[in-house]
C-alpha cells in the first residue's frame, strides 16, 4: 500500500532523528506515489487542534495526500485531547498526522489511542555515538577532524543530531574539502564567523558587560539559533570552568598550571576566562552556578513566549547581582 500509517507519535529529546524519520516517511511516499504531497506544520500556541483536524478532513488542494506535523503535543488541553482522540479513532484517508513531543511520555489517552507500531521514543545518543556521528559527518565531507575539535563541537551544541548537523554543516562550508580541523580552528571560526553564540555571550557576561550581553542575546534570539536550555547549558559549562580556574588560583597555582588543569585552551579563550576572574569572586561564581540550575528548570517549564525575558532576567541576576537572587527566590 502506498499510504503510510494515518497517525504517528514521535516522542523524546532527539530532535534530529525524529526529523529524519518524518522526512524518510515522506520521501518513501513520494517515490511510491510519484507526486509531491502537501506538507503542513503547526504548534499548539498558534493553531488549535480543531483547525488542524478540519484541515486533515478536507481534501488536499494541490495534491492527493497531506502530511501534517503537530509539534509540542504535550501542551494540549483536556478538551483538545478529547477532540484529537476522536480523530485518531477515525482518521482521514488521504492524510498522515505526525504528533511530536520532546517529552518521553505524554497523556496516556493519546498514547493508548495510537497503535504501538506507530509510537516511537527517540532517545539522546550516547557520548560515543555523538562522537562517531560527527566523525562520520566530516569523513563524508572529506574533511579531517581531531578528537579535541569533536569535543569542542559537542560543547557548542545541544545534545541532538539536528543541532550537531547544523553546526557541522557551517564548519564544513567554512573550512572546505580536504582540510583538517583542530580545536584552535573552531575557536577561530567562532570569533570570526560574525555570528553570535553561547561563546560570544559568555565573553560579555564574563566581562560583566550587561548591555553588550543583552545585545548579543537579542541577536541570538533573532537568528533562531540556541534555545534557552541550550544557552544555559553552554553557559553552565563555561562558568564551571571559570569557577575551577578561580579555585586553582586561590590555591596558588600558576597561570599556566591553572589554565591547563581547567582545560582552557587557545590564547583568545584563555584571556576571556582571565578577564572573568576580574569580574567575579569565587563565592559569586558559586552563586551563579546555583542561579544557572534554577533557571535551567524554569527554561524547561516556561512556554516559548517567555523565553527571551527569562534569559534577560538571568543575565541581569548574573552580571548585575553576581548570582544573588532576592530572598523570596532562594528556596
Amino acid at each position: 500500500m502506498i499510504s503510510p500509517e494515518p497517525v504517528y507519535l514521535f516522542l523524546g529529546p532527539e530532535i534530529g532523528l525524529k526529523t529524519d524519520e518524518i522526512r524518510n516517511i515522506q520521501e518513501t511516499f513520494l517515490k511510491k506515489a510519484g507526486e509531491s504531497p502537501e506538507l503542513h506544520k503547526y504548534y499548539p500556541y498558534d493553531t488549535s487542534i480543531g483547525e488542524v483536524i478540519s484541515l486533515m478532513k478536507n481534501g488536499a488542494l494541490f495534491s492527493s495526500y497531506k502530511f501534517v506535523t503537530f509539534m509540542n503535543v504535550e501542551e494540549l488541553k483536556k478538551d483538545d485531547i478529547a477532540e484529537l482522540i476522536l480523530y485518531i479513532k477515525s482518521p482521514g484517508t488521504d492524510c498522515t498526522l505526525f504528533l511530536v513531543s520532546e517529552k518521553t511520555s505524554i497523556d496516556k489517552k493519546i498514547t493508548g489511542a495510537i497503535p504501538k507500531k506507530s509510537v516511537r521514543i527517540f532517545w539522546e545518543l550516547f557520548e560515543n555515538q555523538k562522537k562517531s556521528w560527527i566523525s562520520n559527518f566530516f569523513r563524508n565531507e572529506k574533511i579531517g577532524i581531531s578528537g579535541d575539535a569533536i569535543e569542542m563541537i559537542l560543547e557548542m551544541v545541544e545534545n541532538n543530531t539536528n543541532d550537531m548537523r547544523n553546526a557541522c554543516s557551517k564548519l564544513s562550508i567554512f573550512f572546505g574539502e580536504n582540510s583538517q580541523i583542530e580545536e584552535e580552528d573552531i575557536e577561530h571560526f567562532i570569533y570570526h564567523s560574525k555570528e553570535e553564540n553561547v561563546f560570544t555571550l559568555f565573553k560579555k557576561i564574563a566581562a560583566a558587560d550587561f548591555s553588550s550581553s543583552i545585545e548579543i542575546l537579542h541577536k541570538i534570539a533573532l537568528s533562531g539559533e540556541g534555545s534557552p536550555v541550550q544557552l544555559i547549558s553552554g553557559l553552565q559549562w563555561q562558568f564551571r570552568k571559570l569557577l575551577t580556574l578561580s579555585q586553582l588560583f586561590a590555591k596558588r597555582y600558576s597561570r599556566e598550571e591553572a589554565l591547563s588543569k581547567s582545560q582552557i585552551r587557545g590564547k583568545r579563550n584563555q584571556q576571556t576566562y582571565i578577564d572573568g576572574l576580574k569580574s567575579y569572586s569565587t563565592r559569586e561564581l558559586q552563586n551563579i552556578i546555583i542561579l544557572i540550575a534554577k533557571y535551567d528548570i524554569l527554561a524547561r517549564e516556561l512556554k516559548k513566549d517567555n523565553h527571551l525575558i527569562l534569559m534577560e532576567l538571568f543575565i541581569y541576576y548574573c552580571v548585575t547581582r553576581k548570582g544573588k537572587l532576592p530572598e523570596a527566590y532562594r528556596s
